[in-house]
């Protein structure tokens, strides 16, 4: 599922958004993406902050696979000396995520998009600092144009591959038009050369025209091409142009995107109406939002999963652009003209009865236009307000802070199912006995390699805390430590361990059973737990890389979430009582089916999600001399006083053992890079490696918060009540 962030800006790029936004949150609610924002950003953000970009924009954008922004500019609530150059806010996020090609749609005559292709790195746009210079006393100025065959042929293969996307066949493609200079610029000349050349090899014809004829063209109504290529300045001027023949400067939606795997974070492409801040217009509800919408279709044919959604969308606001109604720059002579939420309305109600409905015509927008959760905590407050909550019902300071610490890792890495959602059931779990609030783990050993610890019925997480000390310990000293674990209970999301251990450098595996909630393949009962394991591994530059998988379909917290959002779970993920597949999370958890094995059906290789937890339950439980199977107590049946038995197992190497530890790191990095730039099937979507995703959520959450839904704001406010420990939770 595609996350956007929402970055509305300045002047009437929140008025220009609030349609677009609506939309999206619509979308949001039926399950299909995913939304976060506002975030701040451009002048008004350097009212507020003191940075056009702040961190935390910084963070959510880092946590997106695409930006949806409105306008940065100038703003009639910013004086132009708190922020002399809110643009820069757009170079910096074109630069972060090497955002290097622009494509702009434009709605001509007849129901056609002309599409401009540009380049938005080398030529006019510079490559560095020193390609633009203005002497001290004002009395010189230069800016160097350059570029290189590798630069214009990627952005003429963008063009030809959005020319293709007009047609099957390839006498109907259309036409192919590029712009240059080349009668006065070397940069126009290798610009034409490599045009022919790379068109050439795609047996795509082109046309030929410097930039002073195409404008021509374009201004006297000559026929419209499909595709204009061009270099960055002179595709701005010229869509501009085209924007203007169309009848608005309103009616372009551009999108600044990265061709293959994203540079950092997730982002892929940035998307903004080309309009401008448009500061006299702002607050005033006379902004055109076709640009808005214009910029959204593009975001959401970017990617292979929304774009039937964009397509549909492109009919409506080509709809409302045919019939109206119009704000005051289409709105014929005699025709009054509508306001920003009235066209919206229109353009909501061309999209579809479903999404018209919500928001209905002349209705005002929400408040808040985007789908974001209830509250948001800081990450070290949850963190703390944990210990305190499990120290005031007799768990050890030290053990809390454990507990804490691995609940504060699921939570900061998105695994929200393993976070503090967690809590009320340790709590409650302590309060029947089934966990023991105090004690210490015993560890048993003869010095060497391998050690068993016994937990004495605590929490899991100190019991395998103390197993990843001992097993690091015995890594340093014999190359590896292998420590199993019997006696404990929940230890929360196995990834927390093997990330500590990654981050000392050290390789780590981690496992544990759980409850039976798993039926094996072929059978309708439950028998084996969720049965995860994790992986960590150190890589040079970046966060460890973590592995951490259930060997089930999914993780039974999904199923908690559903049930929490009112949701139904896809086919595959769990059996009814009676064993018949079902999409009713309520049919299946608690203890009610069960959960199918990873594959979900033979025809899938169940089989193998099968004998994966076989193996766990092996390599924990039977090995340490533990309960195993229906003998484990489950986490999810809080009222159910039986300790649960869990088992665990932590690996660890040194790596120092094989070789030099900064080759393995090295190493690592280069493998994982590569697998990031493998061409996608689709190409809004690059392949993504393990963690990669939970790396960026926590540098967005550790910026700005935690997010829970209402039900378990409400739980942990209630928990909080109950031992004397307010949680400061925002109802809203």
């Amino acid at each position: 599922m595609i996350r956007i962030a929402l970055l509305p800006g300045d002047g009437v790029g929140e008025e220009v958004l609030d349609g677009p936004a609506r939309l999206l949150r619509q979308l949001a609610d039926q399950g299909l993406l995913e939304v976060t924002g506002p975030w701040p950003v451009g002048a008004r953000a350097a009212a507020a902050t003191g940075d056009v970009l702040p961190e935390e924009t910084v963070a959510a954008c880092d946590a997106a696979d695409a930006i949806l922004l409105g306008a940065v500019g100038e703003d009639p609530g910013v004086p132009a000396e708190v922020c002399p150059r809110p643009e820069v806010a757009l170079h910096r996020l074109r630069e972060r995520y090497d955002l290097r090609i622009s494509v702009r749609d434009i709605p001509m005559e007849e129901g056609r998009d002309l599409t401009v292709v540009r380049n938005l790195i080398g030529g006019s746009y510079g490559t560095g600092p020193g390609d633009r210079t203005f002497s001290e006393d004002g009395g010189e100025a230069a800016d160097v144009l350059r570029l290189t065959p590798e630069r214009v042929a990627e952005v003429v293969e963008l063009a030809v591959e959005r020319l293709r996307t007009r047609s099957a066949d390839p006498a109907t493609h259309g036409r192919l038009v590029s712009v240059d200079k080349a009668n006065l610029y070397a940069t126009g000349r290798l610009w034409r050369q490599v045009a022919t050349e790379v068109a050439g090899r795609h047996g795509i014809p082109v046309e030929h025209r410097l930039v002073d004829r195409a404008a021509f063209e374009l201004g006297a109504g000559a026929p419209v091409p499909d595709v204009i290529v061009t270099e960055g300045l002179l595709g701005d001027i010229l869509s501009d142009l085209a924007a203007g023949r169309a009848g608005s400067p309103a009616l372009c939606g551009s999108a600044s995107i990265r061709p293959g795997a994203p540079a950092r974070g997730r982002c892929v492409g940035l998307f903004e109406p080309a309009h401008g801040s448009a500061p006299r217009r702002a607050g005033r509800n006379q902004a055109d939002p076709l640009g808005g919408f214009l910029a959204l279709v593009a975001l959401l044919q970017h990617f292979e999963a929304t774009r039937a959604l964009g397509d549909r969308l492109r009919t409506a606001t080509h709809t409302v652009l045919r019939e109206g109604p119009w704000t005051y720059d289409l709105a014929p002579d005699g025709v009054p003209p509508a306001t920003t939420s009235e066209v919206a309305d229109a353009v909501f109600a061309a999209f579809g009865p479903d999404t018209a409905s919500a928001f209905g015509s002349g209705t005002a927008a929400p408040a808040q236009v985007v789908r974001e959760p209830d509250v948001r905590v800081p990450a070290d407050r949850l963190e703390t307000w944990t210990a305190e909550v499990l120290e005031s019902v007799g768990v050890r300071p030290g053990h809390a802070r454990e507990v804490a610490h691995v609940l504060g890792y699921a939570d900061l890495s998105g695994i929200d199912s393993h976070g503090i959602a967690r809590l009320p059931a340790y709590v409650t779990m302590i309060g029947n006995g089934a966990i023991a609030a105090d004690g210490e783990p015993t560890v048993h050993s003869d010095g060497g390699a391998v050690a068993l610890v016994e937990g004495h019925g605590m929490l899991g997480h100190p019991v395998t805390t103390v197993a990843l000390t001992e097993a690091v310990e015995r890594a340093r000293r014999f190359g590896v430590g292998w420590v199993n674990v019997r006696g404990s209970s929940h230890h929360g999301a196995s990834g927390s361990y093997v990330y500590d251990a990654a981050r000392q450098g050290l390789v780590a595996l981690a496992a544990t059973n759980t409850g039976p909630i798993v039926a094996p393949t072929g059978s309708a009962r439950p028998y084996f737990g969720t049965n995860p394991l994790a992986l960590g591994m150190p890589a040079a530059g970046e966060e460890p890389m973590v592995f951490d998988m259930a060997t089930s379909a999914v993780a039974g917290g999904k199923f908690e979430i559903a049930l929490r959002l009112g949701k139904a779970v896809p086919l595959g993920w769990g059996l009814t009582p009676e064993g018949l597949p079902t999409t009713d999370p309520a049919a299946v958890y608690p203890g009610k089916g069960s959960l199918l094995p990873l594959g979900s059906d033979r025809e899938r290789s169940s089989h193998k999600g099968y004998g994966l937890a076989l193996l766990v339950e092996l390599l924990t439980a039977v090995l340490a001399g533990a309960p195993f199977g229906p003998g484990v107590g489950n986490l999810t049946f809080r009222s159910d006083p039986k300790p649960p038995e869990t088992s665990h197992l932590v690996v660890v190497l040194d790596p120092a053992r094989l070789g030099d530890p900064a080759r393995l790191q090295a190493e690592t990095a280069r493998l994982l890079g590569e697998l990031r730039v493998l061409a996608p099937v689709d190409p809004g979507v690059p392949v993504r490696t393990p963690g990669q995703r939970s790396a960026a959520e926590r540098a967005a959450r550790r910026a700005h918060g935690v997010p829970l839904d209402t039900e378990t704001a409400g739980a942990l406010r209630e928990l909080g009540t109950r031992v004397g420990r307010p949680l400061d939770v925002p109802a809203r």
